[in-house]
Order: structure tokens, then sequence, then C-alpha cells
């Protein structure tokens, strides 16, 4: 499982934004997009865009871009729309051969099974099978441990298709997270970040506000496994899920790819601006670094204008 860094900070302390990609194999423009994330990281810094210099000189990007490489592969030879790794897990009654896959975004430890009960872990065969226990599968367990060894992260996404939303915790329990506000409010800018661009609607929201589901990437990131080796912060996670609304849905055309990756952007900057210039602490009863919220800014990208107020 390959991830690339991109930085040009020494600082042994930097901090570190976190994204990952098609950890469900058919989401093909997920991978897509992070490609083209790296490549206009790469490419603008220190040429036209002092706010990608900016963020480079002081931190750094981690970005795995594909979760899920074997599921991906069998997506080109043999099922396009597979979501699922590809382990053997059981059989199932009724059913002639084994049950193949277990989805790697219900099997991480927060929130799994709600506490581990079974009634909210599918059966073996269906496409959310969580797994048998947390970390089962070893796609999880390698990125839980390189979360683990390369922190301190203060913001993660997670890059789904398809839907145009940008969901945040939690999605397994109705309740708030302990920093609500500051991360609705932050997930509302990166929607007005969007639109500016090619004047594209995602709409912001909490996870389980779509439906509710156990074992997810974007919980953990925010969840207290995650943030307790984590350098002092609890990094801010979500999932956005990319175009369209479903006209196309995972099927989306080649002529999407550029246009998508425009359009997030600016709200990729405006994500790690806003993180690294006021992360959430894990210390002392997880008070905001800046207790007020995150700070009013405005700055122009290639694509257009981004705001924060």
């Amino acid at each position: 499982m390959p991830a690339v860094h991109i930085t040009a900070s020494s600082n042994p302390e930097r901090k570190k934004i976190y994204f990952q990609c098609q950890i469900h194999a058919r989401e093909w423009i997920s991978g897509a997009v992070c490609m083209y994330i790296v490549d206009q990281m790469v490419t603008l810094y220190d040429e036209s865009d002092p706010q990608v210099t900016g963020i480079l000189d002081s931190a750094e990007i981690i970005l795995i871009p594909f979760v899920n490489p074997d599921g991906y592969v069998y997506t080109w030879a043999h099922d396009r729309l597979w979501r699922k790794n590809r382990r053997t897990v059981g059989s199932q009654s009724g059913r002639p051969n084994p049950c193949v896959g277990v989805d790697i975004n219900r099997n991480f430890p927060e929130g799994w099974r709600e506490g581990g009960k079974k009634s909210n872990n599918p059966v073996e065969c269906s496409e959310d099978y969580g797994g048998p226990n947390p970390m089962s599968e070893p796609e999880t367990r390698n990125i839980i441990n390189y979360w683990k060894a390369n922190g301190p992260i203060v913001g993660a996404i997670d890059w789904h298709s398809y839907g145009q939303l940008i969901l945040h915790p939690w999605a397994f329990t109705k309740d708030d997270p302990k920093h609500d506000e500051q991360i609705k409010q932050l997930g509302s800018n990166m929607a007005k970040a969007i639109k500016e661009v090619h004047g594209t609607d995602y709409t912001s929201e909490k996870s389980i506000d779509l439906y509710q589901c156990f074992g997810i990437a974007s919980d953990w990131f925010y969840g207290d496994d995650a943030s307790s080796t984590n350098g002092g912060y609890r990094a801010v996670g979500y999932v956005i899920e990319l175009r369209d609304t479903g006209t196309k849905g995972f099927l989306l055309p080649p002529d999407q790819i550029l246009p998508t990756g425009q359009e997030i952007f600016p709200a990729v900057l405006l994500f790690a601006k806003t993180l690294l210039e006021h992360p959430i602490s894990y210390a002392a009863h997880d008070a905001m670094v800046q207790s007020e919220g995150f700070s009013p800014m405005r700055f122009r990208g290639r694509y257009g204008s981004q705001y924060n107020s």
C-alpha cells in the first residue's frame, strides 16, 4: 500500500494533513482526485500559489492513493461495481460459494458494531460486512499503524463517491462530537469554496444524518484511539463524497475528472490552512487551541476565491 508524503519543511514536529482514497474499490473518482491533489501540490509549490507554498513550507501532506488495491484491481478485470476487499471470509447458508470481501470502511474500531452488537454487523456476503472483529483486515491495520507512526495529524479526509456531500462525525451515534460547531463551520466553508469554482453544490452534514453506520474511518480519525497517540491533537475527520448526485453515480465519465479535481482543490487548501492554524487539542479536556473557533480568513487559489467566515 503506497503512501505519498509532500513537504518542504525540515521541522521534525511539523503538523500533518492526511488524505486517503479509494477505500471502496468502485469509487474510481476518489483515487483520481487524490492524484490531482498530489499533482497540484507539487506543481504549484514555489510557483504561482503562495497558499500551497505556505502550507508545504510549514507542514506535511500525507496521502494514501489506494487503500483497497486488490479490490480496485478486481473492478478493472471482473466487476466494475465491486466495493469490498477480496479476502475470503466464510460462507452463508444457501450460497454455493464462499463469501468474499470485507468493507474496510466498516472495520475501524471507533463505533464498530456499536460496542459489539452482532445486529449492527451485516452477514458475511453483504456489501457492508464489517469483518469478524475490528481491525480484522490488513488494510485497516496498515492505515491505523501508519497513522500512529506519522503524527501529529490535525485533519483528515476520507475521499469517496458519490453524492456531493461533506460528512463529519459521528456516523454511529446521534450524539454531537465535542467540537460540533467548529466542525460544522469548516464543512460549510469547504462547501462554499467548492461552489466558487464551477457552481457545484455540496451539502455539509453529520454522517448519521445521511445514514447510520459503524466502524468507519472518519469517526476513527476523530476518536480517542487515534487521538491518544497523536502528539496532543485530535484530528478533524471528514468523509467527502465527490460527484455526482446519482446521474452517473459510480460510473462517472472521464470528462468529469478534471472539473471535480479543480473544484475540490480550493477546499483542500482551506481545510489544511484552517486546521494547521487552529488545530484541536486533545489534552486538557479537548479544549480548542482557539476556543472561539476558526478565525475568519479569505484567500485566492488558482480556481477561485476561498472563504472562511
